[in-house]
């Protein structure tokens, strides 16, 4: 049948490509009537090849290593309660599906191949918080789930094993038992493919030890939300259901379906109280997507805590789809890599968004506590009240000397930055142990004490208000945690200099908004607030970020001068 599809389509094709030599041919009389019923069945003959193409396409041993590839390296089985690993699994699929690989077996419909994959290699996955003694791998060694001592960890994971077989699922993992944490490639390679494997689980059942009668109150004060690695937990599985201590269902609404409560608008909108966290990443979150920004998935582990300080930025790789070596010992250097890899892949100027104390460089935080999720929004600037700013600027040869230093320092800072392919807009990198942050910087005319810092240090206390003025923008007034110098600006070939610096995105070029819409001239990103860094110089053309307490908010007076062109850079930040 398929050797007589091919010869018709052959014949097809000679008609349509060259009809007058195909109809002059008389020397095979069957080729007219070959024509004849092509013509016919055109439609049908291009739908039966294409289906017997995808079906010579599809191979079932590949799509079992790729599904092997997307899940756990070992899971429980809820049945026996022993441990198999990802071979051990297809083995007992082969066993049960022998069919499938019968080489003289009549093949099997693609269809029902796939729907056997899918069913047979389903999991539950388990999210928990530790408590006390939980039940490790060393512990199932020769032995099972269900015929471990008894313990409240041993309970709590037979629980989940028998919950998980009760909904179907012959598969289930646990973080305590189903990793050899004395295998250092395994570990690595478990916290790695975590977030993928709570991704593509079937079912992740989530245990709150601390709530119980259904108190929306006291889901509200469960430690599960205040966990490091809860919040993975919470946001990569597609269908997540809620068990409370005495292990019963945890009903907050009557719109709860048993299968899945992110279906539950309701439910999901209780969760957003509860973390900040919005529907729409609560339920349709994408690690690739440039929505929600860098800062805001920091801010939701802002007030989350783990047991090892490390954990810490482990537990966010899978949340920015970014991954690097797993080294315990490493203490808070890994927040600090984790920001790297960020800045790799993303050109989110939010990631610099942040107050407080800095890690290893002074652009970047020192932990995830540094991105407040109650930080004021970003909204235009009130104009600060100098009596330098009104005055200043009646001085002509102050202004012609300030604009004669503008015009020589910019253009031979800048001169270099101009030229070469990716002259205009390259991405930040590290070097050097310093950051080269490309972005537009606006010099300082002047710094001045608030009336509010003057008082408060007579009262006896620390506070480091200062009002701004710096070319191109708004007078500023910003709260920083160490002094600067006050008084007229000084040129940028000078140390010490200070300058306010926007860190370059690519909404500043395209026009469009982080969510690739279109705006219009008077929503320009460039005509918008933006949350500004005030850097000062040191020796040899490095700087470093001066230590805020609250955000700078900046804009342009004059969105669309020229002076936008020569005031692109890249600076070396330490």
């Amino acid at each position: 049948m398929a050797k007589k599809l091919r010869q018709i389509r052959r014949t097809v094709v000679r008609a349509v490509s060259d009809p007058e030599s195909f109809i002059s041919r008389k020397s095979d009389p069957n080729e007219a009537a070959s024509l004849a019923r092509a013509q016919t069945t055109t439609g049908l003959v291009d739908s039966a090849i294409l289906e017997q193409d995808e079906s010579a396409n599809f191979s079932l041993q590949d799509m079992i290593d790729e599904t092997k590839l997307d899940m756990p390296l070992r899971l429980i089985c809820t049945e026996d309660g022993k441990l198999y690993d990802r071979n051990a699994i297809e083995a007992r699929f082969r066993a049960e599906h022998a069919a499938f690989f019968e080489p003289t077996a009549v093949s099997s419909d693609t269809d029902t191949m796939v729907d056997a994959v899918n069913t047979s290699f389903a999991y539950a996955m388990f999210s928990h918080r530790w408590e006390g003694v939980e039940p490790l791998y060393k512990d199932l060694d020769g032995t099972d789930v269900f015929s471990l001592a008894a313990s409240p960890g041993t309970s709590k994971l037979q629980h989940f094993c028998r919950h998980a077989r009760e909904r179907g699922f012959r598969w289930a993992w646990s973080d305590t038992c189903c990793i050899d944490k004395n295998s250092t490639s395994e570990l690595q390679k478990s916290i790695i493919s975590m977030f993928k494997w709570y991704r593509n689980s079937a079912l992740t059942i989530v245990y709150l030890c601390d709530v119980s009668d259904n108190s929306i109150e006291g889901l509200r004060k469960s430690v599960w939300f205040l966990r490091g690695w809860t919040l993975q937990e919470l946001i990569a599985p597609h269908r997540l259901v809620f068990f409370q201590s005495d292990w019963t269902l945890l009903v907050t609404s009557d719109d709860l379906p048993i299968d899945n409560y992110k279906a539950s608008s309701t439910f999901c909108n209780l969760i957003t109280e509860i973390t900040g966290i919005d529907d729409a990443a609560l339920t349709q979150f994408d690690p690739t997507s440039r929505t929600p920004t860098i800062r805001q998935r920091m801010s939701w582990a802002a007030h989350r805590k783990t047991t090892e300080i490390e954990d810490t930025a482990y537990c966010l790789m899978g949340i920015f789809g970014v991954h690097f070596p797993v080294m315990y010992g490493e203490a808070k250097s890994a927040f600090y890599r984790l920001q790297i890899e960020i800045m790799a892949t993303s050109d989110d100027p939010s990631l610099f968004d942040w107050t407080g104390k800095p890690g290893s460089n002074s652009l970047l935080a020192a932990s995830p506590a540094c991105f407040d999720p109650f930080a004021p929004p970003i909204v235009d600037p009130v104009p600060a009240t100098m009596y330098l700013a009104k005055t200043s600027r009646k001085i002509p040869f102050v202004k012609d000397i300030q604009k004669g230093i503008d015009k020589l320092s910019v253009g031979l800072f800048n001169l270099q930055e101009r030229v070469g392919v990716n002259a205009q807009h390259p991405a930040n990198y590290m070097a050097g142990a310093k950051i080269h942050c490309h972005g537009l910087e606006y010099a300082t005319f002047d710094v001045e004490e608030t009336k509010y810092m003057s008082d408060a240090r007579a009262a006896g206390r620390e506070v480091y208000q200062y009002h701004i003025i710096a070319e191109s923008l708004h007078p500023m007034t910003v709260t920083l945690a160490e002094p600067i110098k006050t008084g007229f600006g000084i040129g940028r070939m000078q140390s010490k200099y200070l300058c306010v610096f926007r860190v370059w995105d690519e909404s500043l070029a395209t026009g469009r908004s982080p969510t690739g819409e279109s705006q219009d001239n008077e929503n320009h990103p460039l005509r918008q607030a933006f949350v500004a860094h005030l850097l000062i110089s040191k020796p040899g053309g490095i700087y470093r970020r001066i230590q805020v307490k609250e955000r700078i908010v900046a804009k342009l007076a004059h969105p669309l001068e020229f002076r936008m062109v020569v005031q692109l850079r890249t600076l070396m930040i330490e």
